[in-house]
């Protein structure tokens, strides 16, 4: 009776050929799987499975596929000897399958029912899961009898599963996992690969720096919509744990969103190294686990956040493998790429990482984003992000990336839990940060096991605490146990309530990655408010007559974009002003007005027009003669109502600029101005500066009012009873920058001359107070990239983390209806100089004193 490998042997002459002679004592023991690519006669692939001490062997002429609608070919050939598993090389002429052998891919398998691998081969139905470093999941051969196939002939078809790839393609692998070479190297009997150096300059921007210790990750603002035209790339938003991947010489490590490093949780990703093309690399991406429809899926993943144990986490990194979605290159053979715009960046990471089952690419898409924030929504997925292509890496949450969710799905603190029937806890209570204090926005009671229920019990229990974190008295139905607001988690609801509750929430998963203080709420992506007033302009055609206030508007051009990088319309800047008047005008009403118009949007030059005396003016607009800086009576718009605002924004008048005195008391501004403008240093050194500016403030008996510009520096308003002339208000404002620096001389520089203002520090600059100096008003649009708006803000907001790129044209109007007007106070104090100089003045003999 032959022998298994009799038929294998009787082929090969192992005189002269390299491939292994069968030896049963050295035969590896388990399930050895493999896959090589055979460049002989015909380019093909075998597939070869250990079974029965051989291995069993398919030749696959056009490869395996990770496409569960493609069936392949598979003729069953003679068994291999095990030891064929790890063969690699060139196969002489003459010899029986002549040519290069390429270790495609190798790993183990499994069976995938409970019946025995013999008896599924003899049924022809042959399921197995693969674990191999290219193959993954479930597959099955299956024996093709009858007329359709000879007695050799199977089919190999790719299960529907979490590893299943639709429109994958084999030939993008066509490399060894052994050596790393391509089939052609193999062929010329060329050495393995040493660890690849791409053979390339760094891209323009990149400087040359050691390698950073930590970075931290850039982020998303949020958005109802997607920007619509312009330079952007769209990607799906991972639903995962957001990671910074530092390669170094073969090492790996890993870290989180708050720095910390993860990589003991996700033991699977140690062979990221072998699929990035560099001696030092950063990576920027999101782990995730995906489903049995390879969708990425946050409650699969939470049990993997929260294991600790060594053992818990080795299971399950068997049962609930994850996949690294890399989506920026940070760093790079001793090249800092952060400065390098994303588009360069992005070429560069396609170029140096080399996909695998457990590393890929995120990949970009080329469409209408709406489109794909449809796709996105059919496919159960969380969103979509838009990137600026343009952009820089800024370890900040930048306007430059917009995330838009197709799920009403948030971060939530949580700040206690309610006793109830079941054994752990009968529901979460639920905070969010508002204006730095803990809102109460409901509980929630479902979405969890009873497992789950304890492993969050136990947590809490860390942190319980007789205090309530919320300022105001919350009621439950059930009794409370209170906890320190230090854990967060993500919740899925349907809307918010008219209390500002949420409606119908759904438990998701811990959040150990966030911190609280990141917890704030987020509108249903689906249904952001566009401001209490209707809609100003009818339909989408590029011209309409309107009437405000009485007054009848002729509007053109509204779908001339006015901020390219965005896609945003003429028509959204007149919709904006419209929807956010009621807030506005206040403060711009009986103020002068220099007109800075934009009339091709603000990729191109803008131009200023104070003087109102042209016949483009309607009779109807305020105007006033005004005695300007320069001596001379000059003809001014005056702010006045809606209709003159929308009239305004109709010209291409982005920016809002009114002086600081109203008609009626021109000399005498009605607030003390403190302008901080950041020279080359990060925002937190301007909050920093703010805050001390506060204490000034309050140590004098003066209220300051915060907000920000809409550009690089943040400004506070003094109200003032309009009294003094410009000229006292500004000598108190250098009194204040004086001391200022005087307390604090390595955070201001006061030097008006901007070659000797030191860079790092902040400028206190006072001297914009002067009558005829415009300043942008509170709410209005800035004529700069992501229309950024000029935000007032609560005290407890000006911290580190707080960026002006938060505030745009997109989430503004959402913000202002849900905080009201935090500028009131500019409106309604009426506050003197005098108190303050005296108390100013007891400071400084204070610290005269020995």
């Amino acid at each position: 009776m032959p022998k298994p490998l009799d038929e294998y042997s009787r082929k090969r002459s192992f005189e002269k050929t390299p491939e292994p002679k069968p030896d049963p004592e050295s035969a590896p023991e388990g399930r050895v799987y493999c896959v090589q690519r055979h460049h002989a006669r015909r380019l093909h692939y075998d597939l070869r499975l250990q079974l029965g001490g051989t291995l069993k062997s398919w030749a696959v002429p056009q490869g395996p596929s990770l496409d569960p609608a493609i069936k392949r070919l598979a003729v069953m050939v003679e068994d291999h000897p095990l030891q064929y598993a790890v063969f690699e090389g060139t196969i002489p002429k003459g010899n029986y399958g002549a040519g290069s052998v390429m270790l495609w891919d190798r790993g183990w398998w499994e069976p995938a029912e409970s019946k025995s691998p013999e008896e599924m081969l003899e049924k022809g139905d042959f399921k197995f899961i693969l674990h191999g470093e290219k193959l993954r999941g479930e597959f099955v051969l299956a024996h093709m009898k009858g007329a359709k196939g000879k007695g050799n002939d199977w089919l190999l078809i790719k299960k529907k599963d979490a590893e299943a790839r639709p429109g994958w393609d084999v030939e993008q692998y066509a490399y060894s996992v052994a050596t790393g070479r391509t089939q052609e190297e193999i062929a010329q009997e060329l050495p393995a690969r040493e660890p690849e150096k791409k053979a390339r300059d760094a891209p323009d921007g990149a400087l040359s720096s050691p390698m950073p210790h930590s970075i931290q990750p850039m982020l998303a603002v949020s958005a109802a919509e997607p920007p619509g035209s312009g330079e952007w790339l769209y990607e799906v938003k991972w639903d995962g744990v957001r990671a910074l991947c530092f390669l170094n010489e073969g090492h790996l490590r890993i870290a989180g969103r708050k720095g910390t490093s993860i990589e003991r949780q996700y033991p699977e990703l140690g062979v990221l190294p072998h699929h990035v093309a560099a001696e030092s690399a950063i990576l920027d991406g999101e782990i995730a686990a995906v489903d049995e429809n390879g969708r990425p899926s946050f409650e699969r993943i939470q049990p993997r956040i929260m294991a600790r144990d060594a053992n818990a986490v080795a299971q399950l990194a068997r049962s609930r493998p994850v996949v690294f979605f890399a989506f920026d290159l940070l760093y790079w053979n001793g090249f800092d790429l952060r400065g390098v715009p994303l588009k360069e960046r992005r070429k560069l990471l396609e170029e140096v990482v080399r996909p695998g089952t457990a590393v890929r690419l995120s990949e970009t898409f080329d469409v209408d984003p709406r489109q794909l924030l449809e796709a996105a929504r059919a496919q159960g997925l969380e969103g979509i992000v838009a990137k600026r292509t343009a952009s820089p890496y800024q370890e900040r949450r930048s306007a430059d990336w917009v995330k838009v969710k197709a799920t009403r799905e948030q971060e939530f603190v949580l700040c206690g839990y309610t006793h109830g029937e079941r054994d752990y806890f009968g529901a979460l209570v639920l905070g969010v940060y508002e204006g730095g204090q803990l809102e109460f926005v409901g509980s929630v009671g479902t979405g969890f096991d009873r497992k789950l229920m304890k492993q969050i019990r136990e947590r809490l229990d860390e942190l319980r605490t007789e205090r309530s974190p919320f300022r105001e008295k919350v009621s439950l139905p059930q009794e409370v146990q209170w906890v320190r607001p230090e854990l967060v988690c993500t919740v899925r609801f349907l809307e918010w309530t008219n209390e500002g509750r949420v409606r119908a929430p759904v438990f998701v998963g811990l959040r150990d990655d966030i911190d609280p203080s990141e917890c704030t709420r987020s509108e249903p992506a689906a249904e952001e408010p566009a401001g209490k007033s209707a809609p100003l302009l009818p339909g989408d055609k590029a011209e309409a007559t309107i009437e405000v206030e009485g007054h009848r508007l002729q509007i053109r051009n509204l779908n001339k974009v006015f901020f390219p990088g965005e896609g945003i319309t003429k028509r959204e800047v007149l919709e904006y002003y419209n929807a956010v008047a009621e807030l506005l005008i206040p403060y711009w009403k009986d103020r002068p007005l220099s007109l800075r118009r934009y009339p091709d949007g603000i990729a191109k030059e803008g131009f200023f027009q104070k003087d109102a005396s042209g016949s483009g003016f309607p009779e109807w607009l305020r105007k006033e003669r005004v005695l300007a800086e320069d001596g001379k009576m000059r003809l001014q718009v005056i702010g006045d109502s809606r209709a003159a605002l929308v009239w305004l924004a109709n010209l291409g008048c982005i920016d809002q600029n009114p002086w600081m005195s109203r008609v009626g008391s021109l000399d005498n501004p009605d607030f003390l101005l403190i302008d901080l403008d950041p020279q080359e240093c990060g925002y937190s050194r301007v909050t920093e500066a703010a805050q001390l500016i506060r204490r000034l403030l309050e140590e004098s008996g003066l209220t300051g009012c915060p907000k920000t510009t809409g550009g690089k520096g943040m400004h506070i308003y003094v109200p003032l009873d309009p009294v003094y002339s410009y000229d006292h208000v500004r000598a108190f404002a250098e009194i204040l920058a004086r001391l200022a620096e005087r307390e604090r001389p390595d955070l201001f520089t006061l030097p008006r001359a901007v070659a000797k203002r030191e860079k790092g520090k902040v400028y206190f600059d006072y001297l914009q107070i002067a009558r005829g100096k415009t300043i942008s008003a509170p709410y209005v649009l800035r004529a700069h990239p992501g229309a950024p708006v000029a935000t007032p803000l609560d005290w407890s907001e000006v911290r580190e983390g707080l960026e002006p790129g938060l505030f745009h044209i997109r989430n503004a109007l959402t913000r202002f209806e849900r905080a009201g007007d935090l500028f009131e106070p500019v409106l309604k104090l009426k506050q003197r100089l005098e108190p303050a100089l005296e108390r100013l003045e007891k400071r400084t003999e204070r610290g005269r004193k020995p």
